[in-house]
């Protein structure tokens, strides 16, 4: 695809499905109401912005590897990426699937490689719920990321739940984080995690989600983790390092959550971290 999809005025395709494919290039822009891909053997790479519309799962890919160059926007609709090697989202670019109406949900985010292969997000994923001055705030959407004997790294990821900003209404509780490798492979964090609930003025924030790393993490930079000042908890299942040499800080937030550290922290070679500050 070398030309821009649904991109004329009023333009935008319905639901737009590949069967199968070896390989997939979309090197522009894509509008329609979903974007699915059933089976593929090779590369599906995105060039261009991806914007989807249709209520659910509006971006399912499964394919060997999944290179997203680009950022991907579906209004509220989730996203279900399945690969065998790889799934790339490119620096500066995003995954965001907040709610196009007041009090709309985020689109869950489920990121799934199934061989021995990587998840690396230079990217952002954005799950928020949308904020709403006539009722509560939209839920965040979950991030599931998972790997079956392979690495991950990810940057930021945003699974807050959206504000109530009208009267008495109720903030919206954040989506759940969640980060899998398989058989104690290592998961590289390079940006902040925020699953906080949605304030309220007058009323109840929501609860924030909760983060859970199942296997090692390792910070590349300084990290903050936050699920904002009500419950949801924050919890390493396994060891936690800093990068070697670097005394990378951490910074934890949990509200009325717990913060479990079930493995050695900062045991590896060169592996101690810089300061530990846990706010709440």
């Amino acid at each position: 695809l070398q030309g821009a999809v649904g991109g004329a005025t009023n333009g935008e395709l319905g639901a737009v499905t590949i069967v199968s494919a070896a390989n997939v290039t979309a090197s522009s822009t894509i509008e329609a109401a979903s974007l699915t891909q059933s089976a593929g053997t090779g590369t599906t790479m995105l060039d261009g912005l991806v914007t989807t519309t249709a209520a659910g799962t509006n971006v399912n890919l499964t394919t060997a590897s999944i290179d997203i160059d680009a950022s991907v926007v579906t209004n509220g609709g989730a996203v279900d990426l399945n690969a065998t090697t790889l799934v790339d989202l490119a620096t500066g670019q995003s995954i965001t699937t907040t709610g196009d109406a007041a009090g709309e949900a985020g689109g869950a985010i489920d990121i799934d490689v199934s061989g021995t292969g990587t998840v690396n997000l230079v990217g952002s994923l954005v799950t928020t719920g949308n904020t709403n001055a006539a009722g509560t705030g939209g839920a965040g959407g979950v991030v599931t990321i998972d790997t079956n004997n392979g690495t991950a790294s990810v940057t930021a990821i945003t699974t807050d739940g959206g504000a109530g900003t009208g009267g008495g209404n109720n903030g919206g509780d954040a989506g759940d984080v969640t980060i899998t490798t398989g058989t104690d492979n290592i998961i590289t964090l390079n940006g902040a995690i925020s699953a906080a609930g949605g304030t309220s003025a007058a009323a109840t924030a929501g609860a924030g989600g909760n983060v859970t790393f199942a296997d090692p993490v390792v910070l590349a930079t300084g990290i903050t983790i936050t699920t904002g000042t009500t419950a949801g908890n924050i919890a390493f299942q396994s060891t936690l390092d800093s990068e070697a040499s670097e005394d990378n800080t951490l910074g934890l937030t949990a509200g009325t959550g717990n913060i479990t550290f079930t493995g050695a922290v900062g045991g590896a070679t060169n592996g101690e971290l810089g300061a530990v500050t846990i706010n709440s």
